[in-house]
């Protein structure tokens, strides 16, 4: 049986997980825990695109390095909340009831939008995608040996 490599997706979510426990204060309060732009929230930030990119190249039922896309989303979405990165819902949205109309939907959008990647996050994640594909295709080949 070939060992699979776990040389990209792995060590970047390690490198996440140990910053966590290593600088976590214990609050999940937005922005009271790490820095929001700081070092953490940049790494999540990444790897939220990276699994993004991922689900999208090759389906939401993938395994990347042995491990089910889902279990991976899982993991950095409890840490983002955990760490206080993830932002309170807008005040428009916290009535549930709330039913989108075509007044309101820009705005939502707006703020939903307010964020996304830079031109260079996505210059980023375009050079890596060769990378990962080797790497995807090596360990489904493995799989399918077995």
């Amino acid at each position: 049986m070939t060992k699979i490599q776990r040389d990209y997706v792995t060590p970047k979510w390690l490198k996440i997980k140990a910053m966590y426990e290593k600088g976590t204060n214990g609050s999940s309060e937005y922005g009271e825990n790490f820095p929001i732009g700081g070092e953490l929230d940049k790494l999540c930030d990444e790897f939220v695109d990276l699994t993004g990119i991922l689900t999208q190249r090759f389906g939401y039922n993938c395994k990347i390095e042995g491990i089910k896309m889902d279990l991976w989303k899982e993991r950095i979405w409890n840490l983002i909340e955990n760490a206080g990165l993830l932002m309170p819902l807008p005040r428009h949205m916290e009535n549930k009831e709330e039913i989108l109309t075509d007044e309101n939907i820009e705005e939502i959008v707006d703020e939903i939008v307010e964020l996304g990647p830079t031109e260079e996050d996505i210059q980023m994640i375009d050079e890596l995608i060769p990378e990962l594909e080797e790497s995807f295709m090596e360990e489904l080949k493995t799989e399918e040996e077995e």
